[in-house]
């Protein structure tokens, strides 16, 4: 048997290519791939703008699949895993011995292991390490979640990013029932933070973005977003204190832009919270530090959802909501190329695209 996979042979050369299918490892599981979900890194990976690529590989970390087939140590390993079951795994490997994976929100520093569809080439066999193939190895070190009865596959490759949206407001945000949040950004970053802040009782939610996102404030009402502010019609520093009687406990910045930071550290209350997430491509952001150190605000950043995961996938086999319109962009295998191109520049209605497999 042989598996089709879209390998970016080296920085901006795509191509699809062959490789056979052999039995997995004993310490390896085997899938049958359902849905990849396109991330934002996988553009820096194809150009070539990430310092943890290595050539060639096949993108994708954000994926579910169906078991298909368990090495004896996999089994031992995982033993509630079965043949047949919807599966999907967190982007990191871990060694499971150094110091940052004998923590519980930091193992994804761990310097032997590697992540899915980044740092795994596939220039040796069994090649098959990234979600934009038909088939993935899962390896040793592996962090798998089964997928609930009914949850579809658009829903579950969204483990990881879930798992971010709880980062953001649990972990970094630390925040508690009744706290109040605002959220930069309304992509599926933002979505799925918002999700993740209405289900631990955290409101209200305030939800900025631009005019050109009303898809995405749409799916952002449906969460349960309390409010939502045009930031390009409406002045948000004048406009949240309005709503909701005063400036908000926490604000997750996701976008990046320099000029949204510094909305988020004048918005924030005193004593308050900014978490920035988002990665700006080397941009610089000048920052009044003063400001924020007579005001007391903490300034949290991070990177990835080590330790988070579990509860996304509590959230997502909860069904509360329905994070498959998220993924309301649906490509073929072989259209990935224009799939990074809408993820870089969204068409209109865009939210977050998906490869979805026969």
């Amino acid at each position: 048997m042989k598996a089709k996979a879209m390998v970016v042979v080296e920085p901006n050369q795509l191509e699809m290519q062959e490789f056979k299918v052999v039995p997995p490892a004993p310490d390896q599981i085997l899938i049958k791939t359902n849905v990849t979900s396109i991330c934002s890194t996988d553009i820096k990976v194809f150009h070539g703008l990430t310092p943890l690529g290595r050539y060639p590989v096949i993108m994708g970390h954000e994926f579910s699949g169906e078991v298909v087939e368990i090495g004896v140590e996999a089994q031992k390993a995982h033993p509630d895993v079965k043949l047949g079951d919807r599966v999907t795994p967190e982007p990191y490997i871990t060694c499971g011995r150094c110091s940052w994976c004998r923590t519980d929100h930091h193992y994804h520093n761990c310097p032997n292991g590697g992540t899915f569809g980044v740092s795994m080439a596939c220039a040796e066999p069994p090649h098959l390490f990234g979600g934009y193939s038909e088939y993935v190895y899962l390896p040793a070190g592996t962090l798998l979640y089964k997928v609930g009865d009914g949850v579809p596959d658009l829903a579950a490759s969204l483990s990881s990013v879930v798992g971010n949206g709880v980062r953001w407001v649990k972990t970094l945000g630390q925040m508690s029932f009744g706290q109040s949040l605002v959220i930069s950004g309304v992509g599926s970053q933002g979505l799925c933070a918002l999700a993740a802040a209405k289900f631990a009782g955290v409101g209200p939610v305030v939800m900025l973005g631009l005019s050109q996102d009303q898809a995405r404030f749409e799916l952002a009402l449906e969460f349960g977003a309390d409010h939502v502010i045009r930031v390009d019609a409406e002045d948000p520093l004048e406009k949240v204190p309005e709503l909701i009687g005063g400036q908000p406990d926490v604000v997750v910045e996701t976008s990046s832009a320099p000029q949204a930071i510094n909305t988020a550290f004048k918005l924030v209350r005193t004593s308050g919270r900014v978490v920035l997430i988002g990665l700006s491509g080397g941009k610089k952001t000048e920052v009044a530090f003063d400001e924020l150190i007579w005001r007391d605000v903490v300034v949290a950043t991070g990177k990835g959802q080590a330790g988070n995961v579990p509860d996304a996938m509590r959230l997502i086999n909860s069904r509360a909501y329905p994070f498959e319109k998220v993924n309301n962009f649906h490509y073929k295998l072989e259209d990935l190329a224009q799939a990074l191109e809408d993820t870089a520049h969204p068409p209109e209605g865009f939210i977050k695209g998906a490869v979805v497999f026969d």
